[in-house]
C-alpha cells in the first residue's frame, strides 16, 4: 500500500503526523478524486430517481440525501480499507448504532442500495468499474421504465374517498361496490385502505385510466352512487413537487 507523500509531513512534530497520518497510506488525492466523483454520481443518481421512480413520497427532498450518503460511505470504506483494527471497530461502532427511518417503499431502498454500492466501489479504489456499473444500471432501469410506459399507456392516480350517509353502512356491502363501479371505468384498481364507521367511510384506491373521459365518467358514477360524497384525486407522477 502506498505512503503518503514524505515532503507533505517532513517538517511536522511527531505527534502531529501520529495524529492525522497514522497509518500513511491513504491518498488524499485519490480521496477527494473519488469524493468529487462520488458527488457527481449521487446527483446523477438523485436526478435519475426523480424521474423515473414512482415512489409515494416527496421524492425532491429524498434524492437530496443521496450525496450525503454517498460521501459518507466513501470515506468510511477509504479509511477503513487501511487498517483492520478500524474495520473490526467500524463493526462494533455499527452494532450499536440503530437508525430510525420513515422508509417504507422497496424503490426508496433499492436507491439507497444503489449509491452505497457505488460508494464502496468508490473508497474501495474501484472508481473505473463505480462510474461504468452506474450507468450502466441507470440507463437500463430507464429503459425499463420507458418501455413498460410505452406497453401500458396508462396513467396512475391516487383516488381519496370520504363520505357520510344518514342510514349507515353495517348492513351493506360497500367494498364489493366501489371496486364493481371503479372497475367498470378504469383499467386498474387496487384498494390500498378503508375505514368503515357506523355512517361514514374514507377509502383510498390506487387507479389507472388511459384518458381523462375515464376520469371524468367514474367521479360522475361515484357522485350519483354516493350523494355528497367528497371525491380527492393525485396525480402519482406529480408527487415529487409535492
Amino acid at each position: 500500500m502506498e505512503s503518503v507523500d514524505p515532503m507533505l509531513i517532513a517538517f511536522l512534530p511527531k505527534d502531529i503526523r501520529n495524529m492525522f497520518f497514522p497509518y500513511a497510506s491513504v491518498q488524499l488525492a485519490s480521496l477527494v478524486l473519488n469524493l468529487v466523483i462520488g458527488f457527481v454520481m449521487a446527483s446523477i443518481i438523485g436526478a435519475h430517481f426523480r424521474k423515473y421512480a414512482s415512489a409515494f413520497c416527496n421524492r425532491q427532498d429524498f434524492s437530496r440525501l443521496f450525496p450525503l450518503l454517498m460521501l459518507s460511505v466513501i470515506l468510511i470504506i477509504t479509511v477503513v480499507k487501511a487498517s483492520l483494527a478500524l474495520a473490526l471497530g467500524l463493526v462494533g461502532a455499527l452494532s450499536i448504532v440503530r437508525f430510525r427511518t420513515p422508509i417504507k417503499e422497496p424503490e426508496e431502498l433499492l436507491y439507497l442500495f444503489l449509491n452505497i454500492g457505488i460508494a464502496v466501489a468508490l473508497g474501495a479504489g474501484q472508481t473505473l468499474a463505480a462510474v461504468v456499473s452506474c450507468f450502466v444500471t441507470l440507463l437500463l432501469i430507464a429503459w425499463v421504465k420507458k418501455r413498460d410506459s410505452q406497453t401500458k399507456q396508462e396513467n396512475g392516480l391516487f383516488l381519496s374517498l370520504n363520505h357520510v350517509s344518514d342510514t349507515g353502512y353495517q348492513d351493506t356491502q360497500l367494498v364489493s361496490e366501489l371496486k364493481a363501479l371503479l372497475a367498470s371505468h378504469a383499467d386498474r384498481i387496487e384498494l390500498r385502505r378503508i375505514d368503515i364507521a357506523d355512517t361514514r367511510f374514507d377509502a383510498s384506491f390506487f387507479i389507472s385510466v388511459s384518458d381523462e373521459k375515464q376520469i371524468d365518467a367514474c367521479m360522475n358514477a361515484l357522485s350519483n352512487a354516493f350523494n355528497g360524497i367528497n371525491i380527492s384525486l393525485l396525480e402519482q407522477h406529480n408527487i415529487a413537487g409535492v
